[in-house]
């Protein structure tokens, strides 16, 4: 445990979540906080309010010598270790540490943690939903999916578990951060506006295994060369997934089920039938959810429901139509990089018309596009990335006759309906993050269903599941 009580201790970030949560915890335990962000007062004043009853300081505007006067600096995961600030901190040799770090110093309970690129979010939550039946109150989720680490970790046992999804800017920044289980579920190329390098994103990622120890667990994708290399050195005992090829110990996929296999055991645990989520990547995602769960020591019947009983995210391949219709419409918001498009166009048989771009993050289209021209009929393009994207899938041979330029999705939505007829999927995956039109992916993949909404109605067909 960090000894708080009279240490002065910067909160760099007063993000809503983590750096409000970082900070009442901090002191809560006796630290001198100060409270640090590059907005003004006026901007956070619903966070600053949040600490109303809190003994910190703040320093708005900017970071400055309060922020630096500090003997441990913990950073918000939204907050660029790059920024001019840090070259001062690490002149000074402060000590940075990510909200995670600090709240494995103040817990007990046994840590599943999840990275990855895609599947995050849904694979921490599948895991949550098993062991909560498994383990009744013995069980909290919390990381990058919503609920600060630190605001869950404080207080629990050893008889206790932290399910906890980790992003490469939380793990950027960890000392002693050891989960009891890790999972690195796949590497494509993403955050390279804030890793520089492919290579930086990678070694981020990696330091998941880096504190394991041999009485730990890993479990790690063997698709996938990149996780491979990441757990080469890996201290943890591993243990592999793979819906491609059986494996000597781990889980895979067999005759229609996912069957966990280790020395002298190999057992049916799921029907792949039994899935309520669409894709194979979503299928990945249960086989590690499993996977976590068995070496969690969950019983079966648990596992078994805790998946048929999970409900899904929305804006993560959400069927916005009924079974019965003739078409089908999905969103698909949450694809915020182009190996998650691809995902979602690689799950579907039918025709498709996709409604794809966004923030342009410097990502390279060349495979999307690809895949774009084998599977799509009609292409609509909007945001930043609209040109790029359309000057890729020309050059992989895709018919110019058929993308759509778009100024706004109340645009693309129109022109998709028309386009769509019985046996066809409209799928809005736009393979890029929406920071150039909206707020949020949220808030994209609700316009696009309140867009649909409203057209339908209007053309009378009703909205999307009537």
């Amino acid at each position: 445990m960090i000894e708080l009580r009279n240490k002065r201790v910067a909160v760099i970030g007063l993000s809503k979540r983590t750096g409000v949560a970082s900070a009442r915890m901090l002191s809560r335990f006796g630290a001198r906080v100060v409270v640090s962000d590059r907005k003004g007062p006026e901007e956070l004043k619903e966070e600053i309010a949040m600490l109303a009853d809190c003994n910190v300081e703040f320093e708005l505007g900017g970071h400055g010598d309060k922020s630096l006067n500090n003997e441990l600096i913990v950073v918000s995961p939204g907050v660029p270790l790059t920024i001019p600030f840090f070259k001062e901190v690490r002149k000074l040799g402060i000590p940075v540490i990510s909200e995670i770090e600090l709240a494995y110093h103040f817990t007990e309970a046994k840590i599943i943690a999840i990275t990855g690129t895609n599947g995050k979010t849904t694979t921490t939550s599948l895991i949550g939903n098993i062991l909560q039946l498994a383990f009744p109150q013995r069980v909290k989720v919390a990381g990058n999916i919503g609920t600060p680490m630190i605001q869950e970790a404080v207080g629990l046992t050893k008889d206790d578990w932290l399910v906890v999804e980790v992003s490469s800017f939380q793990l950027e920044t960890i000392g002693d951060f050891r989960p009891h289980i890790s999972l690195y579920l796949n590497f494509t190329p993403d955050h390279l506006d804030r890793h520089l390098t492919l290579h930086n994103y990678w070694l981020a990622k990696k330091r998941i295994f880096s504190n394991q120890r041999g009485d730990d667990y890993a479990l790690i994708n063997i698709d996938d060369p990149a996780v491979v290399k990441a757990a080469s050195d890996c201290q943890a005992r591993l243990y592999s997934v793979s819906l491609l090829d059986q494996v000597e110990q781990g889980i895979f996929s067999k005759k229609g089920y996912l069957t966990w296999r280790e020395p002298g055991r190999e057992e049916r645990v799921l029907s792949l039938a039994d899935i309520p989520l669409m894709g194979s990547h979503n299928q990945q995602n249960v086989a590690f959810a499993v996977a976590a769960a068995v070496l969690s020591g969950a019983n079966y019947p648990a596992i078994e429901r805790g998946i048929k009983e999970f409900t899904p995210f929305p804006h993560r391949m959400e069927r916005l139509t009924k079974p019965e219709e003739q078409v089908l419409i999905i969103d698909d918001s949450k694809a915020t990089n182009p190996d998650a498009a691809i995902n979602a166009l690689n799950s579907f048989q039918q025709p498709m018309i996709l409604i794809a771009g966004g923030q342009d993050r410097d990502a390279d289209f060349t495979e999307l596009a690809q895949v774009i021209k084998q599977r799509v009929v009609h292409l609509i393009l909007l945001g930043e990335t609209r040109e790029k994207i359309k000057r890729q899938v020309l050059k992989a041979g895709f018919a110019n006759i058929n993308i759509h330029i778009v100024e706004n999705m109340q645009e693309g939505v129109s022109i998709a309906l028309k386009h769509l007829v019985p046996g066809y999927c409209l799928l809005l995956s736009p393979g890029c993050p929406s920071w150039d039109m909206y707020s949020s992916y949220q808030e994209r993949g609700r316009d696009f269903r309140n867009t649909i909404v409203k057209i339908r109605r209007d053309l009378g067909g009703g909205p999307p599941g009537s």
